[in-house]
């Protein structure tokens, strides 16, 4: 039934605006739906898939789908089981560590500092790619970890009616930050 769905998409091309594939006991996201190119909205609830297959997952596949509306709760997509951090001493690059200070330094408004960086439009550059810390407000280049905090969605949002919380991605700087986090907040590793 789910095959004959697909195919039925697959035969719309571009047109194809909706798939609906709710309850049909599949496995597997269908890779196959990188070749819709004009899909809207994705309707997956109530399947059996564990997992974002890597085909659907990478970036150029859901930035060329351009999804307004994707529905995938019902599937064990979540492993429930806590995996416990293992604090490993962080050595920064040299980079890292002068961007830190610079960035840092730019936000308490350092005159001297602010002078110099306008001179050098290769450090603004690259301190304009900076991330802030959501535990302790700092800025940093490169990310220590990736966490996610589950929050009530916005009444804006066109979700789902039945969706309690939705994942944030929330970015932290170091280990010392991430052992301060609260108990709602998650790390993010690849099992």
């Amino acid at each position: 039934m789910a095959e004959r769905l697909l195919i039925r998409a697959l035969r719309g091309g571009k047109r194809t605006k909706i798939v609906t594939l709710i309850g049909k006991k599949i496995k597997k996201m269908p890779s196959t739906l990188e070749k819709l190119s004009g899909l809207k909205t994705l309707y997956l609830q109530n399947n059996l898939i564990p997992k974002v297959c890597p085909e659907i997952r990478a970036l150029t596949q859901f930035q060329k789908l351009k999804l307004r509306e994707f529905y995938c709760e019902g599937n064990p997509l979540l492993r429930k089981q806590p995996i416990y951090a293992v604090e490993k001493e962080e050595i920064w690059s040299l980079q890292e560590i002068a961007s830190r200070l610079i960035m840092n330094q730019l936000a308490e408004k350092d005159s001297l500092l602010m002078q110099a960086v306008a001179c050098y439009p290769q450090i603004r550059n690259l301190i304009s790619r900076r991330k802030e810390c959501a535990i302790c407000g700092k800025y940093f280049l490169t990310m220590w970890l990736e966490c996610v905090q589950f929050v009530p969605p916005s009444k804006s949002w066109n979700i789902s009616r039945n969706i309690e919380v939705m994942p944030l991605q929330i970015l932290i700087c170091s280990y010392k930050c991430f052992s301060q986090r609260g108990s709602d907040l998650f790390g993010i590793t690849d099992v």
